[in-house]
């Protein structure tokens, strides 16, 4: 969590000081869908001395979420475009962030007002819920080629995605130092689902992960209600597609200065 934090919050900081960058705050909604699932997982690890995992867990039925973001963005980009990096982030049953790179094209109203299409490219998302600990009890924890030295290491549930977000801004600008916003579009993404594993590595104080797919030989991934379903695996994954809304307030740091 605290290198997440200092992703997000570091490069915001740093971009705020150029002149023309300006520091963005946004909330919206966008699709989370979920279906109702109770699930059985069980895992065994594959040290020489393996230790064995099992809990059951449920995920809670859901269409949309609501988000926040931070990032920064550069309106007048050779006059008439739109730049941006943003991070959103969103709990909901678990915790999810996800990476967007934005461009745009944009019209000048007048001096106050620019709107346009925009696309944001989601480089990474991740949607996870914990759903326990595995125990070390023989030395250290072996997932795939990863170890793990942990008395403990956390065990989640996760899904990964990553798309386009076609959508129509548009801005107000009452002062050179602020501005309002808003968006609407529509979400176009990719998503996977897996396992995975964090804690301690070889030396103290190293954190390290890994991840395991649901189709492992040496993990079970049971959906006891509804029952009769043909594909687990497909019906764990998470829907990120459909209408996304949003509005936001902008701030250039380097104006208030002056």
């Amino acid at each position: 969590m605290k290198k997440l934090l200092l992703l997000i919050f570091i490069p915001s900081f740093i971009f705020s000081q150029e002149p023309n960058v300006i520091t963005t705050f946004e909330f919206g909604s966008k699709p989370l869908k979920i279906n109702e699932l109770d699930v059985t997982l069980s895992y065994i690890d594959e040290s020489p001395s393996p230790d064995y995992f099992a809990t059951d867990f449920t995920l809670e039925p859901s269409s949309s979420v609501n988000y926040f973001s931070i990032g920064f963005m550069q309106d007048n980009f050779k006059e008439k475009f739109l730049m941006g990096l943003k991070a959103d982030l969103f709990f909901k049953q678990m915790f999810g962030f996800n990476l967007d790179l934005s461009g745009g094209y944009l019209i000048n109203a007048n001096d106050n007002f620019k709107f346009g299409p925009k696309v944001d490219v989601t480089l990474f998302g991740i949607a996870n819920k914990n759903i326990g600990e595995l125990q070390n009890n023989t030395g250290y924890i072996q997932v795939n080629d990863t170890k793990f030295y942990d008395n403990e290491v956390k065990v989640s549930f996760q899904n990964v995605w990553f798309g386009l977000k076609p959508s129509f801004f548009a801005m107000f600008s009452p002062t050179k130092a602020f501005n309002v916003f808003a968006n609407v579009g529509y979400s176009l993404n990719a998503s996977l689902v897996n396992i995975g594993f964090s804690g301690e590595g070889f030396n103290e104080n190293e954190n390290t992960s890994a991840t395991e797919n649901l189709d492992a030989d040496n993990l079970t991934f049971t959906i006891n209600h509804p029952l009769g379903l043909e594909d687990p695996k497909k019906e764990a994954k998470f829907g990120f597609n459909g209408v996304n809304f949003s509005f936001g307030i902008g701030i250039n740091f380097n104006q208030l200065k002056k």
